[in-house]
């Protein structure tokens, strides 16, 4: 991508930039992680957790997103709130993993809308078939824990292991069939409706970022190009998406007509509008917060002495 970029076109598409439109599309940002927010209050409901606690957390993760490879902002969040709480992190984490099928949902939907008709290339069409079956294997995943939630609980209590790895499967299995069997109906429309609505403000911003750039793609071009960086990125890689984000964002831009040059540039600066603000608000959300990583760390290794003095008496 670096070989493709001209210095001379991106400072003047730079120096053409439509500021107005940048910082909308930053405003527009906070929308989906509010979304976000809410959502995961409603799963983790029976913990009657605040708002304010939750968004800080959902911060703190774009924030470790951005520095730790494999989505590990996910983890954080999730020990934070576990930590809070005073629950098992397993608990909590079931919960991310319907927000992640959830938002996976709506992105594929939005293949089907934006993305039919259009060559796709092999990376695509193999990212795209990878996410379509992570999904499906999940949610059948799922089914088959609600359909047998009871009789699964029962094998589970019924076991009493000595090795403590063996321990540790059972009381996270129990925790997983527990959160499994909370869910509804209900909860997975909620959900499913949330991820819908973050993905079209996600779009707007996105559109925004492509006008003030003046790249002149419609709405539902933009919805197309967003869908492709979402496929390409959505399974868990580089800190923050670091590479495959421009090497994807190149991709839909060149099937709209866009020179690779341009869109190189593109992808560079978008990238830092997209991720940047986010992970500045995340530190500013760890300094608030009474969180921190030293304190986990030392809280793990607390809990994993505790565990060891407790095999060996």
């Amino acid at each position: 991508m670096l070989s493709r970029l001209r210095f001379s076109e991106l400072r003047r598409d730079i120096d053409g930039t439509t500021w107005w439109l940048i910082a909308l599309a930053i405003l527009l940002q906070i929308i989906p992680r509010v979304l976000e927010t809410l959502r995961w209050q409603y799963l983790l409901r029976p913990l009657r957790l605040r708002f304010r606690q939750l968004f800080q957390a959902v911060y703190v993760g774009t924030l470790y997103s951005g520095i730790l490879p494999f989505s590990g902002g996910d983890v954080v969040r999730g020990f934070i709130v576990a930590r809070r709480a005073g629950v098992s992190a397993v608990r909590v984490l079931s919960t991310e993993v319907v927000e992640r099928v959830a938002d996976a949902i709506a992105i594929i939907l939005v293949v089907w809308f934006t993305l039919r008709g259009l060559m796709l290339t092999f990376a695509l069409r193999l990212a795209l078939g990878f996410l379509e079956v992570g999904v499906g294997l999940i949610v059948i995943f799922g089914i088959v824990l609600v359909v047998q939630s009871v009789n699964l609980r029962n094998r589970f209590e019924a076991w009493h292991p000595i090795r403590r790895t063996s321990r540790l499967l059972r009381s996270s299995a129990l925790e997983v069939i527990r959160t499994v069997a909370l869910l509804s109906l209900r909860a997975m429309l909620v959900a499913l409706s949330a991820a819908v609505g973050a993905v079209i403000v996600n779009i707007a911003s996105y559109w925004c970022i492509l006008r003030a750039y003046h790249l002149n793609l419609s709405l539902l071009q933009a919805a197309a190009l967003f869908a492709i960086v979402m496929i390409g990125t959505f399974l868990p890689n580089t800190p923050g998406n670091l590479g495959s984000w421009q090497f994807f964002c190149v991709i839909g831009l060149q099937a709209f007509g866009v020179s690779a040059a341009r869109a190189a540039g593109f992808s560079l600066v978008a990238f830092v509008i997209w991720t940047l603000p986010p992970i500045l608000a995340g530190f500013f959300a760890l300094f608030t917060s009474p969180f921190s990583w030293s304190e986990l760390r030392g809280r793990r290794n607390t809990a994993d002495g505790s565990a060891r003095q407790e095999m060996s008496g």
